[in-house]
């Protein structure tokens, strides 16, 4: 059994570098559930095959919700009856356009010469840094939950920043308060998201640091010799990840990090001592921490602890899950279990 194990993380682990690198502009469509179409046709999931939004098409979403790859970092989010228009899908000046319903933004981390501007009517809205933004265009409404955002950039721009919003159809754009800890089931199904994705990026970045694509330079994920965040392909997971050139970045939602790979080789796993998370024992209740195995059991995480592994269900912290497939990793919910909820 063990052999057989090792050999299987063997082939994945030489999966994943090769497909470090998913598109070079922005609008991979990473996640669909429920009714999902590209310029009205209807889109379908394949394991490891994802559809682009090119300039001038538009995704809507009528009887689900879907997650589009923006810059490095960046995801867009929709929910039901929402759709969006690509303006332009390049990294150095993506713009996308809200035409109906609700859309998250999460900016986990903005690279270098990249940048993201959301468009609505008559209003142009920069993301400059890392933040969690949201745009209902059904109510004209603009949140900050966490970060920065600049309205009509120039000499009358309005700079929104956290728990701050904005009431688009104003005839003065001016900010005010709101209760940023009350949220919907939409919201709420974005941070799943968000976690499900930071789990996968531990044994990622695992991977890289393993693969010679990291060095004291930090990890060269562009392909070029420099060294920048990238998407990554987790085999385990079956989606993309985001891997940090250096050091750790964290996704807005709060509490879940992105490992860059080299990080991941001091990761700490609170027990007796530090240990390697890619070769720690594994009890027989489960375990909190990443393990070749089993998915986590209660632990310092969570609810259902990190439990990254090869097999079994466990879930990240509160946003605990049911078992997935073999193929699936710990996180149960994010395919076996049901994505959707409160």
């Amino acid at each position: 059994m063990l052999r057989k194990l090792s050999w299987l993380m063997a082939i994945c682990a030489a999966m994943a570098p090769a497909q470090s690198v998913i598109s070079a502009r922005s609008g991979v469509v990473h996640y669909i559930e429920g009714d999902v179409t590209l310029d009205g046709q209807t889109l379908r999931t394949k394991f490891g095959q994802f559809s682009e939004v090119k300039n001038g098409q538009v995704l809507a979403a009528a009887e689900g919700r879907t997650e589009v790859l923006l810059t490095p970092g960046v995801f867009l989010r929709l929910a039901e009856n929402s759709s969006f228009r690509m303006v332009s899908n390049s990294l150095s000046d993506t713009r996308i356009a809200v035409l109906s319903g609700s859309a998250l933004i999460e900016v986990a981390e903005l690279l270098p010469n990249n940048a993201i501007t959301v468009e609505f009517e008559d209003t142009t809205i920069a993301m400059p840094k890392r933040g969690l933004f949201r745009i209902d265009a059904d109510a004209a409404l603009f949140r900050v939950y966490d970060g920065e955002a600049r309205l009509n950039p120039g000499a009358n721009e309005v700079k929104v920043k956290k728990n701050r919003e904005v009431d688009l159809d104003a005839a003065k754009l001016a900010t005010r308060e709101f209760d940023s800890k009350t949220t919907d089931q939409f919201y709420r199904w974005g941070a799943r998201r968000a976690s499900y994705i930071s789990a996968a990026n531990i044994t990622a970045a695992r991977t890289a640091s393993r693969s010679g694509s990291y060095s004291a330079m930090g990890f060269r994920g562009s392909g070029f010799g420099r060294s920048f965040g990238s998407w990554s392909w987790n085999p385990w997971f079956g989606m993309y990840t985001y891997l940090p050139a250096s050091g750790i970045s964290m996704s807005p939602f709060g509490g879940m990090p992105f490992y860059s790979p080299g990080s991941i080789i001091s990761l700490y796993i609170p027990q007796s001592r530090p240990m390697n998370p890619m070769s720690m024992p594994i009890p027989s209740g489960g375990m909190s921490g990443a393990g070749p195995m089993r998915g986590g059991g209660p632990g310092s995480f969570g609810g259902g602890g990190m439990g990254v592994g090869m097999r079994g269900g466990g879930g990240v912290g509160a946003f605990g899950g049911g078992g997935g497939r073999p193929s699936t990793g710990a996180v149960g919910a994010a395919r076996g279990g049901n994505a959707r909820g409160n």
